[in-house]
């Protein structure tokens, strides 16, 4: 496995994560999407997209997705 491929598994899955944040807040926010994007970057935000992005790795490696 290279390099490559585990950076751009770590970043996509982020960036998928982050939007799942993004459209949560925004409905939470009544769809001010000026006000989501605030928020999405507040340190609840970002928890929330490191723990996704967390759970998608642990899913993936122990359904043996990381397998060489």
């Amino acid at each position: 496995m290279s390099i490559s491929f585990i950076a751009g598994n770590l970043l996509g899955r982020a960036a998928i994560s982050y939007l799942i944040v993004l459209v949560i807040v925004s409905l939470l926010s009544k769809l001010d999407w000026r006000l989501a994007l605030r928020r999405s970057v507040r340190w609840y935000g970002l928890l929330s997209v490191l723990v996704l992005t967390l759970a998608g790795i642990g899913v993936a490696a122990s359904r043996g997705g990381f397998a060489a």
